[in-house]
């Protein structure tokens, strides 16, 4: 699976020999800026000289620089590095990802933008989308654990609203009001649990933003596993869920992991039910990278592969543009890409994915449903194929019907 590398700004060490192009260098003058403000405002809240909090910052950095090295895979750029050179990185990276969530939502909404360390400068505030779609690439993270000690020096930071902000651009439009209106009105609560911490579920802190942004994606994991997970070699797209009777519908948590086929009441004995989301180049990117964070956890947690399953069986769904548009009809892909792009878009992202049982469950149900509702399946796909031949006809025959009843009324009239 290709990853994409950084166009606006480089975060941590493997694309730090990229810095040099003229994109990401205008950008660490930025993360400067972003670190001079973190120091100032530390610096105010502490009652202390912003050399001494810098002095401070450096040493706690250096402190983290052993353990963050480890967190990274083997590579010549890394090893290359001093553990020096590797903490005033994480210094400049991690100052910036603060203030960029800071800047996003100011404390004071009405404050002039040319105020702000970020928004104030041209390559920030006109490459907003570029810079959220890095933050969120899976070779462009730094460890968690750097984060939570600058936001403890820090507190305040609108990691949760953040989120919400970007999770909004994988919804479809009827849903952006309010997702923005939770983000804005989560207020100071919306950073707890931020630092890192088990939250009430129980999970342990994420180890970067990338991975918390998928948690909150996926929603709640699955832990029951399947014994026999079990693969139909029958392709399904969605015309033939239609033609089969099954109704394909959008579910209401617009998380990935809560994906389902289940017996529902009539007239539709059997629903999937699938997360919609907007597709476009964003998300697109996005999601190709919570994929590739799902193999490097590989099968060590349960159910890591929420998100591969996801587009795994969407890519089953597609084999045509028809059934593209049968996705679109159901409220299921809201896509910028034309339905031929959007096909190729999944198959290709598909390609030596690891799914997950949700993937295997999904597949199982529609076994049994061909088993069970053989007849009905038969019966449905008949009327669904050739309703407008059935409806022509009966539109004929009652013509035909009217027409015999009042040439049988004139004959009894003579």
């Amino acid at each position: 699976m290709s990853i994409a590398a950084p166009i606006a700004v480089a975060i941590g060490p493997y694309h730090h020999h990229h810095r040099a192009s003229p994109q990401l260098m205008a950008m660490e003058d930025s993360k400067r800026a972003a670190k001079e403000e973190f120091c100032r405002r530390v610096a105010m809240m502490a009652s202390q000289s912003q050399p001494e909090v810098e002095a401070a910052v450096r040493e706690k950095m250096l402190s983290l620089a052993g353990s963050a090295r480890k967190c990274y895979a083997g590579d010549w750029t890394i090893d290359r590095m001093s553990h020096e050179s590797l903490a005033e990185m994480m210094f400049l990276d991690g100052c910036f990802l603060l203030q960029f969530m800071v800047s996003m939502f100011p404390d004071d909404p009405n404050a002039p933008p040319e105020l702000d360390p970020l928004m104030s400068r041209a390559e920030v505030h006109t490459c907003i989308d570029a810079i959220a779609r890095d933050v969120m690439l899976f070779e462009n993270q730094i460890p968690w654990a750097v984060l939570q000690a600058l936001m403890e020096m820090r507190p305040g930071v609108p990691v949760d609203r953040f989120l919400t902000l970007m999770a909004s651009a994988f919804h479809v439009a009827a849903n952006d009001d309010d997702d923005k209106a939770a983000s804005l009105s989560s207020g100071a609560s919306a950073t707890t649990g931020a630092g890192g911490e088990p939250n009430d579920h129980g999970d342990p802190p994420p180890p970067h933003l990338l991975g918390l942004f998928h948690r909150r994606q996926v929603g709640a994991a699955h832990t029951q596993s399947l014994r026999v997970p079990w693969l139909s070699s029958r392709s399904t797209t969605a015309v033939e869920l239609a033609e089969m009777g099954v109704k394909l519908t959008a579910s209401k948590t617009n998380k990935f992991g809560d994906m389902s086929m289940e017996k529902r009441r009539r007239p539709w004995p059997w629903q999937l039910s699938l997360a919609p989301m907007v597709l476009n180049n964003l998300t697109a990117c996005w999601l190709t990278n919570m994929a590739a964070y799902e193999a490097c956890l590989g099968a060590t947690q349960a159910d890591n592969f929420a998100v591969s399953s996801y587009v795994c069986v969407l890519s089953c769904l597609v084999n045509r543009e028809e059934d593209v548009k049968e996705l679109r009809g159901k409220g299921i892909i809201n896509s910028t890409f034309s339905d031929m792009g959007t096909l190729v878009f999944f198959k290709g992202a598909a390609q030596d994915l690891r799914v997950g049982h949700r993937y295997y469950e999904v597949f199982q149900a529609l076994h049994k449903y061909r088993q069970e509702r053989w007849l009905w399946i038969a019966v449905h796909s008949f009327l669904y194929r050739n309703y407008k031949t059935i409806v022509t006809v009966l539109s004929i025959a009652g013509v035909l019907a009217g027409l015999f009843k009042t040439i049988l009324s004139l004959r009894h009239h003579q």
